[in-house]
């Protein structure tokens, strides 16, 4: 199956992520994926499906969600984009049963494998630990520093 090229390539996923996310169209994946699409993620593998209803979650609990694409990178069948995704939790989301109210702001970069102009698979690496931290969902450093400074004090 033939490659499309890179510039192709790099104008497909931008209009995707830029419908998906700041359109807040979780289903606008649906377009450029592969019959077979993975999603490879941290928080497990997903086909088309499981992808949407990640995202979905995400944009539930993040009314103001903002996405940035900051480099995108093209060889052969291949591209990656490193993104800033940033907002406020404030409803149940993907990380949260109940909304926190913590802004956050983390980056992750994506390689995306295409096959033909349908994207097959995609690796996902996501600064989950440091969202799980902004949210406070787990202690950050310096809450940990504080907690022994008082300990110690007392």
């Amino acid at each position: 199956m033939d490659t499309i090229s890179t510039a192709e390539m790099k104008a497909k996923v931008r209009k995707v992520e830029e419908n998906v996310w700041n359109g807040r169209d979780a289903a606008a994946f649906d377009e450029v994926a592969a019959d077979d699409f993975v999603m490879h993620d941290p928080m497990g593998d997903r086909d088309v499906d499981g992808a949407r209803e990640m995202v979905q979650a995400v944009l539930d609990g993040t009314s103001d969600l903002e996405f940035t694409i900051e480099d995108m990178f093209a060889a052969g069948d291949r591209l990656a984009v490193r993104y800033t995704l940033e907002g406020t939790n404030d409803a149940p989301s993907y990380l949260t049963t109940e909304p926190t109210g913590n802004h956050w702001q983390s980056s992750g970069i994506t390689i995306y494998r295409f096959e033909g102009d349908k994207i097959a698979e995609q690796w996902d690496a996501f600064d989950y630990y440091g969202t799980m931290q902004q949210l406070g969902l787990i202690p950050s450093e310096a809450d940990a520093e504080s907690e022994s400074r008082t300990g110690a004090e007392a």
